[in-house]
């Protein structure tokens, strides 16, 4: 009997080639990655990409954050500086005020060169004056240059009345020292004196000069201390 020939179908594939199609298009699959590398690559780095995306974005968020809040920091620096300028302000007009009703010396005392004076409305024994003015917590007044001695000389309240003033030699004779213990460096004598005529051991403020004096007389007595500082000086 003669064989019947079936033409196949276009396209066409026998069960038994089917695998060896398989087989050669999983070949070509592995020479057509092995010839496009990039292409596998590519495919790799794509999940790498996707987990590194949103740490970027956190560094964005992260750096606006400090941005702005250096930001707030210097608009609160500014608003603190100029608080400040506006306290340091108030506090040289309160300086100022205070200054201006500041007294550099108590009432009834006249202000010399950073010291008070106070001349006595009485007069007492030299010993007696020297306790008054410390129980007003100054000394019997120290003469230590020529502008302090003109100063005493001229001053209205003395009206030329005779003063004791506080330097005597009574613990050792013609050693003159004043009540604060300094010795005399200056002086301002009448000529002749001191002649110590009848015990004169304490010095007095007389006319333009001193004189020495019996120390139990009783004069007017002039008290000197320190100046008060006022605010701002």
């Amino acid at each position: 009997m003669a064989e019947i020939c079936v033409p196949k179908e276009p396209g066409g594939l026998d069960e038994a080639e089917s695998p060896l199609w398989e087989e050669r298009e999983i070949f070509q699959g592995q020479r057509s990655s092995e010839k496009d590398p990039g292409l596998s690559r590519s495919s790799r780095s794509l999940p790498e990409w996707l987990t590194r995306a949103p740490l970027h974005l956190i560094l964005i968020l992260i750096s606006l954050g400090l941005f702005m809040l250096m930001l707030i920091t210097l608009i609160q620096v500014a608003v603190l500086q100029s608080d400040l300028e506006e306290i340091v302000h108030q506090l040289t007009r309160m300086n100022a005020t205070l200054t201006g009703l500041c007294r550099h010396c108590p009432w009834n005392w006249d202000f010399f060169q950073g010291s008070c004076y106070i001349f006595s409305k009485i007069q007492s024994t030299w010993k007696a004056s020297v306790s008054a003015c410390e129980d007003m917590r100054a000394q019997l007044v120290v003469i230590n240059n020529a502008e302090e001695q003109k100063f005493l000389i001229s001053w209205d309240i003395r009206k030329d009345k005779s003063t004791w003033i506080g330097l005597s030699d009574e613990h050792n004779e013609g050693s003159w020292k004043w009540v604060d213990n300094t010795p005399l460096n200056i002086s301002f004598w009448k000529k002749g004196e001191p002649n110590n005529q009848g015990d004169e051991d304490c010095a007095e403020l007389s006319g333009n000069g001193w004189n020495d004096n019996n120390c139990n007389g009783e004069l007017f007595w002039i008290c000197e201390k320190p100046s008060a500082l006022c605010p701002g000086l």
